[in-house]
């Protein structure tokens, strides 16, 4: 029997069991015990199954509380194995994951102007094999692909709707999951990119024991998951880049949303980019040594770290803006940890040190609202990706 059918046949006390272990284990039957208000008999009619099918494993023994010492259980890391992909504007990375969901590959490739939904799909089919290849793996250990991308989308038919800013063509209206089945032969599951990298982090990661959290992705353009009351919080069509799409002033800059004076306009990479190149061609200088259609975000951010004069006016300026808004933010949902991720985090200390500042100390009512933020989550780079994974494991044990 296949991976996935195994795991949909495990009823509800045994899928209880297989989630404890995999996300706190090891732990001895007392410890499932204390969690599960149960008794010995029906515990060990819970675990029998899992036992048999080598889901779990006893892995060690515990810590005696007077009398013989206990075992220790586990969830074996090896019991299947989970592809999880972030399809990103700029990057594409793909994760191999084993079933306690740590990652034993990754491997990561930069988006151009060649990378058509077509060549993307392929090029992961082909890093996916070596790595399986290079993994001993076999195909049939896989329960499955998770995918997080880039909104609006149809999750149900598995299609990217009208995504901006990819530097290629072809993305509108892509049949991402279909293309990706067909690749690479197993059943794909596709979200958007933030609300996996909040999955990760709530079930796994920085988010653990918070029930309210928020996840923000500072890159070409503002990427945002919120999970409320341990549920994600959807937006129409599953757009990531609702938050982005803020107005901070009335009378702003057009956005290409249509509407005037998004957070977008002042606080992505696009518009840090635009903002610098826009003020050396009316003459203010830099020290950057390169023409000025060729500069990057990464090379404003490192001059602004100099600090370069104009480089640090301009992250100063879009850091502010975005900390207002995440301040506006704080106010309406009131998360107990703001994870503040994606390249001008990485790139730019000064960013992320003005955006929680600012969002710290204009939200309201901070003496009884006080809020944590993280730079970077615990995975980092690698949530979207590894969030993914997580979603197809998740799907099967669905109580």
């Amino acid at each position: 029997m296949a991976i996935k059918d195994i795991l949909t046949h495990i009823n509800r006390e045994g899928k209880q069991v297989f989630s404890l272990l995999q996300k706190s284990g090891p732990l001895t039957k007392n410890g499932l015990l204390e969690i599960l208000k149960t008794n010995f008999t029906a515990l060990n009619r819970i675990m029998d199954p899992l036992e048999k099918e080598k889901f779990i494993m006893e892995v060690g023994i515990g810590e005696s509380s007077g009398g013989r010492k206990p075992l220790l259980y586990d969830l074996d890391p090896k019991c299947f194995y989970v592809l999880g992909i972030d399809i990103s504007r700029v990057y594409t990375k793909i994760v191999i994951a084993d079933s306690k969901m740590n990652i034993i590959s990754k491997k990561t490739f930069e988006m151009d102007a060649t990378f058509t939904p077509e060549k993307t799909v392929r090029e992961i089919a082909l890093l996916f094999q070596k790595a399986v290849d290079k993994l001993g793996l076999h195909q049939e250990q896989f329960l499955g692909v998770g995918l997080g991308t880039v909104g609006p989308l149809d999750r149900s038919s598995g299609i990217m709707l009208r995504p901006k800013y990819f530097p290629s063509e072809g993305w509108t209206g892509s049949p991402i999951k279909e293309r990706l089945e067909q690749a690479l032969g197993l059943p794909v599951m596709i979200d958007n990119g933030a609300n996996t990298a909040i999955l990760a982090e709530y079930k796994f990661g920085a988010g653990k024991g918070f029930q309210n959290i928020a996840y923000f992705n500072c890159s070409t353009g503002i990427r945002t998951g919120a999970i409320s009351a341990g549920v994600i919080v959807r937006t129409i069509n599953d757009a990531e880049d609702a938050f982005g799409h803020m107005v901070i002033n009335c009378d702003g800059e057009a956005c290409n949303c249509g509407n005037y004076g998004c957070i977008d306009c002042y606080a992505s990479i696009y518009a840090i980019v635009r903002k610098y190149q826009a003020a050396l061609k009316q003459g203010r200088s830099t020290g950057i040594d390169k023409d000025i259609d060729e500069i990057d975000y990464t090379d404003i951010c490192g001059a602004a770290e100099g600090p370069e004069p104009l480089a640090q006016e301009i992250i100063t300026n879009a850091a502010t803006i975005f900390g207002v808004g995440l301040a506006n933010y704080i106010n309406l949902l009131n998360p107990g940890l703001i994870i503040l991720s994606g390249p001008l985090i990485s790139y730019s200390n000064l960013y992320y040190q003005i955006a929680s500042e600012i969002a710290s100390t204009r939200h309201y009512d901070k003496e009884a609202n006080h809020i944590i933020f993280s730079k970077g989550g615990f995975f980092g780079e690698d949530a979207i990706a590894l969030g993914a994974a997580i979603m197809v494991v998740e799907s099967y044990l669905l109580l």
